[in-house]
């Protein structure tokens, strides 16, 4: 009967996680900045993950050339190609 249960909560876990609203689908091996100071990263099932904090006294920006985020400091601007 407990192995039963225990089955039956971790299916619901998981079909609650499949409903979540922040769930977006993504392209695996691609990066975006959180909306947190870091940044996120897509895994093999397409799924967002947290891939990093930057460090103190920096922010992540993302640089669409090539499709990486990086953390520089407050303000920093990309130089435009």
């Amino acid at each position: 009967m407990k192995f039963s249960t225990v089955i039956v909560a971790a299916i619901a876990t998981f079909a609650s996680a499949e409903a979540s609203p922040n769930y977006r689908p993504c392209t695996p091996g691609t990066y975006q900045c959180s909306q947190t100071n870091g940044w996120n990263v897509c895994d093999t099932s397409g799924r967002w993950v947290n891939g990093g904090t930057c460090p103190p006294k920096t922010v992540c920006k993302f640089y669409p050339p090539s499709k990486s985020p990086y953390c520089v400091p407050p303000g920093f601007q990309f130089k435009k190609e």
